[in-house]
């Protein structure tokens, strides 16, 4: 993993507050990213961007209508089932068959976050290591307190269970503090923000630290387009 001081430089920074607009628009820095980076990071950074496929896939099939540029399939090979990677063509192989999961996307979200750790362990690729088991966590997390006032179990909603996750006694109690939605989505994306920033390490050219800026572009540009409050319950069946 070499240093990327040129396509460092092509990156402008990131906003200073969520909300505000990114001075390129995330498919734009995620096509440059891509056109830049090194061949022995290629597959890495493609491992990383399917979460946005993951995202996609699930909205084009729930019929949601949104469609986030910037991952690694466009809409079209996305409705033609062209070029699909790997963990997509499990889960479609899997509800063939049939996926006995109360949420079916749970399932989806866990083969794409495995695929994308085995890829980070087969580098060695420290930021996605540190921060992607925090990610898994705080996922699994906010699916115990959907589930905790209703029917059913927060096990069926848990993704890779061997995964270790930290503790988030602290950061549940402050979310629970909170009443608006809207405040309680700003604070989750804010402290994603500071493990982001925890995580990539101390060399503003490294690989990690590009990964690091593609994590947090991402965040940015949800905010960027965020149009009204999204009701806390749905934004914590998130996987992304």
């Amino acid at each position: 993993m070499g240093a990327y001081y040129f396509l460092m430089c092509l990156l402008p920074p990131l906003p200073s507050a969520l909300g505000e607009k990114l001075a390129l628009s995330f498919s734009e820095i995620s096509r440059i990213a891509r056109r830049h980076v090194s061949p022995s990071d290629e597959g890495l950074l493609r491992a990383q961007l399917s979460l946005i496929d993951a995202a996609n896939w699930e909205s084009l099939e729930q019929h949601r209508g949104g469609f986030l540029e910037g991952g690694t399939l466009s809409r079209q090979e996305m409705e033609e089932r062209q070029n699909l990677p790997v963990f997509i063509r499990e889960f479609l192989a899997e509800k063939e068959r049939g996926i006995r999961r109360v949420h079916i996307y749970d399932r989806l979200w866990e083969l794409c976050y495995a695929a994308l750790l085995a890829e980070a362990e087969r580098k060695g690729c420290r930021y996605l290591l540190d921060y992607i088991p925090w990610k898994i966590g705080l996922r699994n997390r906010l699916a115990e307190i959907r589930v905790r006032d209703h029917e059913g179990s927060a096990a069926e909603h848990t993704i890779l269970s061997d995964v270790q996750f930290s503790d988030f006694t602290v950061l549940i109690s402050q979310l629970e503090d909170l009443k608006n939605p809207l405040e309680a989505e700003r604070f989750l994306d804010g402290e994603r923000l500071k493990q982001i920033y925890h995580c990539q390490g101390s060399d503003p050219f490294s690989f990690d630290t590009l990964l690091a800026l593609i994590s947090s572009a991402l965040i940015y540009s949800r905010w960027e387009h965020m149009q009204v409050p999204l009701d806390i319950r749905n934004f914590l069946y998130s996987g992304g």
